[in-house]
């Protein structure tokens, strides 16, 4: 990355979508789908056993992913439909597996399911990972029976590890298993992720990649 360039990288443009860090103005849109469709998403999301809530805390709620981003803490994007600037589902890179790694999530709206948008949203946070963000690893972690959240790692060349018992504690505080899907930097040339093209920019709007 050139001396003049500043990571993270705070949007992040795909074929067909637009990632972006989450703003405090989403809040009406994110509300709406988690009321209208957040049975969909409760039982893979640990904080939907927070919902619902009122417009209030889910602006609060993006206030915080904001200052998270900013203070390079953890780096949590919406992901938009460019064309009609619609909010499809958000994705992740968390710094929660400490220096040198990266760990993906993501999640999108029921209406969207099935269309790859997740995948394609994954893939960017991978070459963000290793060619902004300059990690030794990145991991995806998901339950087993999340067969559409598991087939992302798998298709985009991660390891399938271990998969840990009882390690999860889902929205109804049942514990869960915790597959664990690694991609290290000697294997990233090889993964389809590589491929995927992108546009990233920093905060100042500079390209990255």
């Amino acid at each position: 990355m050139d001396q003049t360039q500043h990571g993270p990288a705070y949007r992040v443009e795909t074929d067909r979508l637009l990632i972006r860090c989450w703003e405090p103005q989403d809040a009406p849109g994110l509300r709406e789908i988690l009321d209208e469709r957040g049975d969909y998403l409760r039982p893979w999301i640990p904080w939907m056993r927070d919902e619902p809530q009122p417009l209030a805390g889910t602006l609060a709620r993006l206030r915080t992913y904001r200052a998270n981003f900013d203070l390079d803490r953890d780096y949590r994007y919406a992901v938009v439909d460019p064309a009609v600037g619609a909010l499809i589902g958000e994705t992740g890179l968390y710094t929660r597996l400490g220096a040198g790694a990266r760990e993906i999530g993501y999640w999108t709206d029921e209406r969207c399911a099935g269309r790859g948008y997740a995948s394609e949203a994954a893939a960017a946070m991978v070459r963000i990972a290793f060619e902004v963000d300059d990690v030794e690893r990145v991991e995806i972690h998901c339950a087993p029976e999340n067969t559409a959240s598991s087939a992302i790692p798998r298709r985009l060349g991660f390891t399938h590890e271990a998969t840990l018992a009882n390690r999860f504690t889902d929205t109804n505080g049942t514990l869960r298993s915790t597959m664990i899907w690694t991609l290290f930097r000697d294997g990233y040339p090889a993964s389809p992720a590589r491929d995927v093209q992108i546009t990233a920019y920093d905060c100042l709007g500079e390209r990255l990649l």
